[in-house]
């Protein structure tokens, strides 16, 4: 009997690739990827991943990039689900942060995580990836203001270098302080979300549910901002 090509053993070749390579970062990190170890795994010779990922850093700018692209997708979902209010829509995007960092921990991790060692990621293709999901936290913010209900005051002049290349980056033409309303809460969030991805928020394991603070936090969070 004929032995299975590799076409025929995989249809979709880079698929497999990808989804045996989020398994290697998930039990031994991002560090230790390496695309002869996913050869072996899914049993074909290292050049046929060459076709797909010239290179393991390759490899990692797809995964990075694949991983904003479904978080961005996650909020934004969430921020176009009906609402009842700017204060609900915030709450519930909020949530949504969460929820796609908890049901994909790999994945936060690698994008919000510790840096790979020897990889430096090629910001022409990950930095507007990576800019999909604040993109969407400011348009949830912006549409709060131009109804009236985000109150907003200048920044203070030592934010203009922080917030300069954030508008452009962005390509926000509203006020400053929208983005600086954007970056504040958004590091809470962070803050928030990898203090529980990493078991850090509860003391102990079994005091590990933080539904309830995270629900107060974002409550909060809002509040401050006036929409509460």
């Amino acid at each position: 009997m004929a032995r299975p090509t590799q076409s025929q053993q995989h249809p979709n070749l880079q698929t497999a690739i990808t989804e045996v390579a989020r398994k290697q970062i998930a039990e031994h990190g991002a560090a230790s990827l390496s695309l002869r170890a996913i050869a072996r795994e899914l049993g074909i010779t290292a050049p046929a991943i060459y076709n797909y990922y010239p290179s393991r850093d390759n490899l990692v700018t797809s995964l990075i990039v694949n991983a904003y692209h479904s978080f961005a997708t996650a909020l934004a979902k969430a921020r176009d689900a009906e609402h009842g209010d700017h204060t609900e829509c915030i709450m519930v995007t909020a949530r949504a942060y969460r929820n796609w960092a908890l049901a994909h921990p790999e994945e936060y991790s690698l994008i919000f995580g510790t840096p790979i060692p020897g990889y430096h990621a090629p910001m022409e293709i990950t930095g507007p990836a990576a800019a999909e999901s604040m993109i969407v936290f400011l348009q949830i913010l912006y549409a709060a203001y131009q109804d009236g209900e985000l109150i907003i005051n200048n920044p203070p002049p030592a934010l203009n270098t922080i917030l300069q290349p954030w508008l452009e980056k962005l390509g926000f033409t509203g006020p400053p302080s929208i983005v600086h309303f954007a970056l504040a809460n958004w590091a809470h969030l962070h803050g928030l979300v990898s203090l529980e991805l990493f078991g850090h928020l509860a003391p102990t394991p079994q005091h590990g549910n933080v539904d309830a603070f995270f629900e107060i936090e974002i409550q909060a969070m809002a509040a401050r901002m006036g929409i509460g």
